[in-house]
């Protein structure tokens, strides 16, 4: 009997020590969050992404109980919000709102940095799509994305396409848009998407890809015309509006997407809390209507959303932005 005496006991204790585990990790999941959070936003206030960050803020606020702290961090395209995040204590405190720009752009434009968002961040979810749009000067004589791919294709000079800097996401939707179609045109970078679309209402530059939410009041009072969205389905924002793909490019799917992370390493049991919390604040049907009142769309899901998105658009900006010839200075 004494033989079997301490492989007994030894096995009584491991299996004290697990349930132990087992509660404590019980009784973080309960208790998180027991402190503000705070959320790092990659761009200016005042953005599309910013909005909805601050939505974010308010459902988690309502869902757990606890302050968000939004901090605005613009810089490198976004990246220093993300690095900044990624660098920060994997207990759910802080965490950061994600663009397809800062996630699937930057970190291909800002090699050197050497940030990978797959490895250093965990995602959260998926929490909003701002459908790009294909707009042109009213004066173009292409009412329809067949006549400005055969305008394109038959002018002796190339149409000036701008953007809101080179290795925007609206610049890679054009240059992506041109690749997919057979046309070039010459592009031409500004500082942001207010001065390229001041100069393309004026008449500077004909053509631009940009986002629905800013690009949408400019269309409805009549200063641009918009030919397509770039998302496989219409946008809510502008029903009337065709898709690229519908017009003969099938497959055609580009955007930009906004989403929670956090950094690597967090439990599991916060990360399924603060999706858990944001995926019903969407089912609310304000939170929905605030989202789409900015042009954007609700999404919604599971973490895994997030990573097979990244997955998807990395290599194919870094492929894009090397055809194009895209540095930054």
């Amino acid at each position: 009997m004494s033989s079997w005496s301490f492989p007994i006991a030894a096995l009584r204790r491991g299996a004290v020590a697990l349930a132990c585990m087992a509660a404590c990790g019980a009784a973080a999941a309960q208790t998180y969050p027991t402190k503000p959070i705070r959320l790092l936003v990659p761009f200016a206030p005042g953005g599309a992404v910013d909005i909805i960050g601050r939505l974010m803020a308010q459902s988690i606020n309502e869902s757990l109980g606890q302050a968000v702290v939004v901090e605005n961090r613009p810089g490198a395209g976004g990246l220093l919000a993300m690095e900044e995040a990624a660098k920060a204590a994997p207990d759910g405190y802080t965490l950061a709102v994600g663009a397809a720009g800062p996630l699937t752009v930057s970190p291909s434009l800002f090699k050197e940095r050497g940030f990978d968002p797959l490895a250093k961040l965990e995602p959260v979810i998926w929490y909003a799509s701002t459908p790009g749009i294909l707009v042109v000067n009213p004066a173009l004589k292409a009412n329809t994305v067949s006549e400005l791919v055969a305008l394109s294709k038959s002018g002796s000079r190339p149409l000036a396409m701008g953007s809101a800097g080179s290795g925007s996401i609206n610049h890679l939707m054009g240059e992506y848009f041109q690749q997919a179609t057979g046309v070039t045109w010459m592009h031409v970078p500004y500082k942001g998407s207010a001065p390229a679309l001041t100069d393309l209402v004026g008449g500077n530059v004909q053509v631009m890809m940009d986002i629905v939410p800013t690009a949408t009041p400019l269309v409805k009072a009549g200063k641009l015309r918009a030919l397509a969205v770039t998302t496989p389905k219409r946008s809510n924002m502008l029903p009337s509006v065709p898709t690229v793909a519908e017009l003969g490019y099938p497959g055609f799917d580009a955007s930009s997407w906004i989403s929670l992370n956090a950094p690597h390493g967090t439990p599991a049991s916060i990360i399924q809390t603060l999706n858990r919390a944001l995926n019903d604040g969407l089912a609310k049907e304000d939170v929905r209507r605030r989202i789409t009142d900015i042009g954007a769309e609700p999404e919604g899901g599971t973490p895994q959303k997030v990573a097979d998105r990244l997955r998807l658009d990395l290599p194919r900006w870094a492929k894009l932005l090397e055809q194009a010839g895209v540095t930054v200075q």
